[in-house]
């Protein structure tokens, strides 16, 4: 499956003379080698993305990248499944997945990054939330899905609230970034 959803984003612009509506195709498509480079360059700025966990703590790289591809290999069912959001005219916003699936318990976690700050708080994060959440509910039969979101990421977690997953928990000091020890916040959604 190269390409799960093609969803159209609607994105309200204030101008001088008032409200315009742009509208674009945001497709969100299996993680491919031809990504890598896009994907490379677009966390360049891994400090910046280090705020927000695992993967970004450390900078990107093609093998790492590669073995993300490789897992969703072969004929077997496999506890990944990573995906690139491309906005019409090829440009990578950012990257959704549903990972470390539990197949006998039906449970995974959700993980989306929107890596450019200018791209944020447009819509992409809540297109790649349902995309993942129905893929994991309806195409792959899992019955939970979770979200560890650092605790200071009050974006996040208000994206999850509105689609209407729970707090479950609190890990303490689970997360070390810029010498600092974060909580992560436990959500979940039941399906």
């Amino acid at each position: 499956m190269s390409s799960i959803q093609r969803m159209r984003r609607q994105e309200d612009q204030t101008g001088g003379a008032g409200l315009a509506d742009r509208s674009s195709v945001v497709t969100i498509e299996a993680l491919a080698e031809h990504h890598i480079p896009a994907v490379v360059a677009a966390c360049g700025d891994w400090q910046e993305l280090a705020q927000f966990g695992p993967p970004y703590w450390r900078p990107r790289s093609e093998a790492e990248l590669r073995r993300k591809i490789a897992v969703t290999a072969g004929p077997e069912m496999a506890s990944d499944y990573n995906f690139v959001l491309v906005e019409d005219g090829g440009r990578l916003v950012g990257e959704c997945s549903v990972h470390g699936i539990d197949w006998r318990c039906r449970v995974a976690q959700i993980g989306i990054a929107i890596w450019r700050v200018e791209d944020r708080r447009s819509g992409y994060g809540q297109l790649a939330l349902q995309a993942m959440t129905d893929y994991a509910f309806g195409y792959l039969g899992l019955l939970r899905v979770e979200g560890w979101i650092i605790a200071d990421n009050t974006p996040s977690l208000g994206l999850v609230r509105s689609a209407g997953w729970q707090h479950e928990g609190t890990l303490r000091r689970r997360y070390l970034h810029g010498g600092r020890w974060c909580d992560v916040e436990v959500m979940a959604l039941l399906a």
